[in-house]
C-alpha cells in the first residue's frame, strides 16, 4: 500500500478588463513581476511528497526525500519438551510454552550516506540473566565508498555465518548448539567492511573489527579488546546470505566460502563474550572458524567449523579470604545442515553437530552432540511460518542423552 499525494493549486479564472482608479498610473507603468528563478533539485526534493508504505513482513515505511524510516515487529511462540532417556544422566523431563522472542526493529536511511539500525528485545531469553537489558542492536553505518564502509555501535561481531543470520530466518527452530557455544554474539565497537570489494559483483567481502571484548551492554573492567577479521568469497556472484535455506528455489547456483579469526584480550567471560563473568580470572582467547553455504533450486547445505583456544586452562585467586579456581573453555566444534523445499511452502531439513572441549577445560564444558530434523511450513516464507524440529542429544557415547522436541510459530509484521 502506498499513500502519496502531490497537490498543485492553480488559479484559472477568466481574465478581467483592467479597471483604473481616477489617478492611477497607466498599466504600462506598473512594475512587472520578477522572473521565475529555478530552484535546485535538492530543494525540490525536500518539498516532494511523503510516502507511507506498509506490507506484511515489511513493516511500516515512511520516506521523505533522503529520510527513510522502517518499523517492524516480530514474535515467536515456542512449545518444547525435553525427554531424558534411561542414560539421561542428571537431565530431567521438562516442557513448556513461552514467548521465545519478542522484538521491535527500527531502521533508517539518512543523508550523507548514513543509516542506522535499532533493535529492542523483550522476552526473558533475549536478556542475559546477570545484566538484563532490552537493547540488542544500535549501530550506524556510513557507506560512502564501495570498498570501505564503516559501522559503529552495538551489533553482531562479524565472525561466523550462522550467528550473523537473524533468528527470524533460520532453517530450524534455533541455531546449532555448536554455534551457541563458540559464537561471539554482540559487542560494542567499530567495523570496516565491504560487501563488494573491488566491484566484483559481490564475489569478495571482508570485515575488520575492534570491539570492547566483554559482550553486549557491558562496560569493560580490563584493558583488553576484541580484534576480529572475516573474509567471504562467492565465486558465482553475491547472493543474499541473510537467511537460511532457499525459499525462492532459484535456478542460479550460489556458493559462499568464508573464514574468520578473532583474538579477545583479557576477557572476563567464560565463552569470550558470553557467560556469567568470572569473579577474579581473565583469559586471552584465540578464535578461528570457517564456513560454506551452497544453494540451488530449493536445496541448501551449510556447514561451519569453530576453534577456540585460551592462554591458560585455569587461574586461582583469593576471593573473600578463600582460594578460588576459575576455568577457561577451550575447544572445537562443527555442524552441518541441509534442507530441501519439496513444495513451495514445505521444507524438510536435517542437522548434525558436535561441540568438544579440550583436555583440562572447564569441567562444566562437556561434549555435546546433536542429531535431528525439521519440518517447516512456510506460509509467507520466513515472515509467517510454523517450524517443528526434533533432536537427539548426547555426549557422543549415547550417555547423558535426551530427546528435545520443539514447535515454533513466527509472525514478522
Amino acid at each position: 500500500m502506498a499513500l502519496a499525494q502531490d497537490v498543485e493549486v492553480a488559479d484559472a479564472g477568466l481574465a478581467a478588463e483592467p479597471v483604473h482608479a481616477p489617478n492611477a498610473p497607466p498599466a504600462a507603468a506598473m512594475p512587472s513581476p520578477p522572473p521565475a528563478v529555478a530552484r535546485p533539485a535538492d530543494e525540490k526534493e525536500a518539498e516532494g511528497a511523503t510516502t507511507l508504505k506498509a506490507g506484511f513482513g515489511e513493516g511500516v515505511t515512511v520516506q521523505h526525500g533522503d529520510f527513510k524510516l522502517n518499523l517492524r515487529g516480530r514474535m515467536q511462540l515456542q512449545s518444547f519438551a525435553v525427554i531424558p532417556t534411561e542414560d539421561g544422566g542428571a537431565h530431567e523431563r521438562a516442557n513448556g510454552i513461552m514467548i521465545r522472542r519478542a522484538r521491535l526493529a527500527l531502521k533508517g536511511d539518512l543523508p550523507y550516506h548514513l543509516s542506522f539500525s535499532l533493535q529492542l528485545a523483550f522476552a526473558n531469553l533475549d536478556m542475559e540473566p546477570d545484566a538484563p537489558n532490552v537493547l540488542r542492536d544500535f549501530y550506524a553505518e556510513w557507506r560512502r565508498f564501495r570498498d570501505v564502509s564503516v559501522r559503529f555501535g552495538q551489533g553482531k561481531v562479524p565472525y561466523g555465518v550462522q550467528r550473523v543470520i537473524s533468528s527470524s530466518s533460520l532453517q530450524f527452530v534455533d541455531r546449532s548448539l555448536v554455534t551457541g557455544e563458540f559464537n561471539l554474539d554482540r559487542d560494542v565497537g567499530v567495523t570496516l567492511f565491504s560487501d563488494d570489494l573491488f566491484g566484483l559483483d559481490g564475489r569478495l567481502q571482508y570485515a575488520l573489527s575492534v570491539f570492547g571484548g566483554d559482550g553486549r551492554n557491558r562496560i569493560g573492567t580490563t584493558p583488553g579488546l576484541l580484534y576480529a577479521a572475516r573474509v567471504r568469497v562467492s565465486p558465482f556472484g553475491k547472493f543474499d546470505e541473510k537467511f537460511e535455506g532457499d525459499p525462492d528455489r532459484l535456478d542460479k547456483v550460489r556458493l559462499g566460502i568464508g573464514g574468520g579469526v578473532a583474538y579477545n584480550v583479557m576477557t572476563v567471560r567464560p565463552r569470550s563474550t558470553l557467560g556469567t563473568p568470572y569473579q577474579a580470572a581473565n583469559f586471552n582467547y584465540f578464535h578461528a572458524g570457517g564456513d560454506v553455504v551452497f544453494e540451488w533450486k530449493g536445496f541448501s547445505l551449510a556447514s561451519e567449523l569453530f576453534y577456540r583456544q585460551a592462554d591458560a586452562l585455569s587461574e586461582t585467586h583469593t576471593v573473600k579470604g578463600a582460594s578460588l579456581t576459575e576455568y577457561s573453555r577451550p575447544g572445537w566444534g562443527w555442524f552441518a545442515q541441509a534442507g530441501y523445499y519439496i513444495l513451495p511452502w514445505l521444507e524438510v531439513g536435517a542437522r548434525y553437530g558436535d561441540a568438544r572441549p579440550f583436555a583440562g577445560a572447564d569441567p562444566k564444558f562437556v561434549r555435546t552432540r546433536e542429531m535431528g530434523g525439521t519440518l517447516n511450513f512456510m506460509v509467507v516464507k520466513h515472515d509467517l511460518k510454523l517450524q517443528i524440529d526434533c533432536f537427539f542429544l548426547d555426549d557422543g557415547h549415547l550417555q547423558d542423552a535426551r530427546h528435545v522436541v520443539r514447535a515454533q510459530a513466527q509472525i514478522f509484521f
